[in-house]
């Protein structure tokens, strides 16, 4: 009987040490993610266009200076 509640005990410590790695793994694949602050100071049109797509708001699409992918960036709104 033991036995069992050790291994039960092992079961349920690798499942939570696999769930924080996972979280963390799917944070780094996901892409990087960006804030207003972040795009503001490196201020290139690539972060403001993945950060109107990470919020789901169109406003930061109108800060990119490439006309083209200002266009591109607002169809995916429409």
């Amino acid at each position: 009987m033991k036995l069992k509640k050790i291994n039960l005990i092992i079961l349920i410590f690798v499942f939570l040490i696999l769930a924080v790695l996972f979280s963390a793994l799917y944070k780094i694949i996901s892409g990087y993610s960006v804030s207003e602050e972040k795009c503001a100071e490196i201020n290139t049109d690539d972060c403001w266009h993945s950060l109107a797509h990470q919020t789901f708001n169109k406003s930061f699409c109108y800060k990119i200076k490439d006309n083209e992918l200002i266009e591109h960036c607002l169809k995916h709104f429409d």
